[in-house]
C-alpha cells in the first residue's frame, strides 16, 4: 500500500497549484515549498483551506513571527510531530532563536527568554495540552506583561494552529524536506 507522503512525488502540479506554492514560499520566506504543502496539493480544495490558516496566523498579526515559531517548535515537540518540529526548528534558526533556546523548546517545551516571551510560550503550550486550561489569571498575567487582548487571541490561535498542523503532518506522515535537514545539519556542524 502506498504511503500518503509519497503523494509529494505523484501530485500533478497545475499552473494554479504552482502559483499557490510560490505564494507559500514567499510568505514563509522559505528557499523552497515545504513538502507539507506539496502533499496537500493532492487535494487542492483542502490546501485552499489549510494554507490561509498559516498565512494569517503565523506570518500575519501583531505578535512577532520569532515568538510564533518558538511556540510552533515547543508544541510540535510536545505532540511528537517530527516534521513540524524540524521545519520550524529550521525557521527558528533562520530568524535568530538561539540553539540553547531551541534545545529547551524541544526537550522541555519552554525556554529561557525574557519573561514576556517565556510566559507566552508557556501559555500556548498549556493550551495545546488542554484547551480548557486557560484561566483569568493567565489572561491577566499576559495583559500585565504588555500583551493586548488581540495579542492574546493570536497566541491562542497560534497554539491551536500548531496542534492542527501537527495533526495534519502526523496523519500524512510527511517526509522531512531535504532543505530543512541540510539547514539543521549545517548548523550542527557549525556548532561542533
Amino acid at each position: 500500500m502506498k504511503k500518503i507522503s509519497t503523494m509529494v512525488n505523484d501530485a500533478i502540479v497545475t499552473p494554479e497549484l504552482e502559483e499557490v506554492y510560490g505564494k507559500i514560499q514567499k510568505a514563509l520566506n522559505a528557499p523552497f515549498t515545504p513538502n507539507f504543502f506539496k502533499v496537500w496539493g493532492a487535494s487542492p480544495e483542502s490546501l485552499k483551506g489549510i494554507w490561509p490558516v498559516m498565512d494569517n496566523i503565523l506570518t500575519g498579526g501583531n505578535v512577532n513571527r520569532k515568538l510564533k515559531e518558538m511556540i510552533f517548535v515547543a508544541i510540535s515537540s510536545l505532540k511528537e510531530c517530527h516534521y513540524c518540529e524540524a521545519a520550524h526548528h529550521a525557521f527558528c534558526l533562520h530568524i535568530g532563536v538561539t540553539h540553547d533556546q531551541i534545545d529547551d523548546l524541544i526537550k522541555s517545551h519552554t525556554c529561557e527568554a525574557e519573561v514576556k516571551v517565556k510566559t507566552a510560550i508557556d501559555y500556548a503550550v498549556k493550551l495545546a495540552k488542554d484547551s480548557n486550561s486557560g484561566t483569568q489569571e493567565d489572561f491577566d498575567n499576559l495583559i500585565s506583561l504588555g500583551y493586548s487582548e488581540s495579542d492574546i487571541m493570536e497566541l491562542i490561535a497560534m497554539s491551536s494552529m500548531a496542534v492542527f498542523y501537527n495533526h495534519l503532518a502526523n496523519a500524512t506522515k510527511i517526509n522531512i524536506d531535504t532543505g530543512f535537514t541540510k539547514i539543521l545539519e549545517s548548523k550542527r556542524a557549525a556548532m561542533a
